[in-house]
């Protein structure tokens, strides 16, 4: 979240990984206005360690209040001040030098530190009390919102606006696809997971741990991951009625519904709470969207090894081809 705060104002400016300063209002992530600026004067560059300034400018570009050589990268720090003309010398103070991350900014923006860094799974405007959540789909390479009364998905570009608790914010996108949940996933590194599910006998607690990479990782007890294990329940059922395992344990969210004895907007809370618990302890982006598979208004579990544990008893056991009750 890196940005520059203009000199003796209360204006932010949010840096872009390529970010681009002039005249030319089109071409710019910045706009400066004056003759002496040329229409792409200076660019911002995260070099993938840090912050570098380029003058690509006929009438120069100053740091410290010192002009700086034409098209070389100047590594900048925090406190840094840089003007890009001598007859306007208005002053950008660099206020943070953090790595480059898309953010939600609030349209309104009388608070400018008032942004959301956007990074895994995000409730809004609460995670108690959410309408929405905003969250990186793998296989469309961007952000996208669903709205959990409704379950409609909408994908998100670079100033698309959504609107929470009757605010409007916006996607700010520091760099179309840089999300490194757009990496290609290992399915042998999928496959490989790991999950123990323990129900108890009344069936009133559930809880999870997943082996990964030869970790025994504690998923605690919470109440998504009964959804969770009933997601699992239909797909141990159906690995004798169907061949192909990618067919296997679909179910609609509204027969899940009335499985579950709740609607269908706290499904969708739940599955998105469970992917989010996956992502925070395993820190895969990728992989947590696969544990709860979604597509046209169905769900499943999309683990290829499984165990169910009810009270002492093995309930199931499940590895991808073959399920021994």
């Amino acid at each position: 979240m890196a940005k520059l705060k203009v000199k003796d104002c209360s204006d932010v400016i949010y840096l872009k990984a390529f970010h681009r300063f002039g005249r030319l209002t089109y071409s710019v992530d910045t706009h400066i206005s004056g003759v002496e600026i040329s229409r792409i004067h200076a660019v911002i560059e995260h070099n993938g360690q840090d912050w570098e300034l380029r003058d690509l400018s006929k009438n120069g570009v100053w740091l410290n209040g010192q002009r700086i050589a034409y098209n070389q990268a100047i590594h900048l720090k925090v406190d840094d001040e840089i003007t890009f003309s001598e007859m306007h010398p208005q002053t950008f103070i660099v206020d943070s030098i953090s790595p480059p991350k898309d953010l939600l900014i609030p349209s309104c923006n009388e608070q400018p530190d008032e942004v959301i860094p956007l990074e895994k799974y995000h409730f809004l405007p609460s995670e108690s009390n959410p309408e929405l959540v905003v969250f990186y789909d793998n296989e469309k390479l961007c952000w996208c919102y669903e709205h959990l009364e409704s379950g409609k998905i909408v994908s998100l570009t670079d100033s698309d606006n959504l609107c929470v608790a009757n605010e409007l914010w916006y996607l700010f996108q520091v760099e179309a696809a840089s999300q490194e949940a757009t990496m290609p996933i290992d399915k042998a590194h999928q496959s490989s997971l790991e999950f123990v599910f323990d129900i108890s006998l009344d069936e009133e607690i559930t809880e999870l741990k997943v082996n990964h990479n030869g970790e025994m990782l504690d998923f605690d007890i919470r109440t998504h991951h009964y959804l969770t294990a009933l997601l699992a329940r239909y797909k141990a059922r159906d690995e004798a009625a169907v061949d192909e395992e990618n067919e296997r344990g679909w179910v609609s969210v509204s027969q899940l519904s009335k499985d579950l004895g709740i609607s269908e907007s706290h499904i969708n809370i739940q599955i998105h709470r469970a992917r989010k618990q996956f992502v925070d302890l395993v820190d895969d982006k990728g992989l947590a969207e696969q544990i709860i598979e979604r597509k046209r208004g169905r769900v499943r579990f999309g683990g290829k090894h499984f165990t169910i544990n009810k009270g002492s008893h093995t309930e199931a056991s499940y590895d991808g081809l073959q399920m021994a009750l």
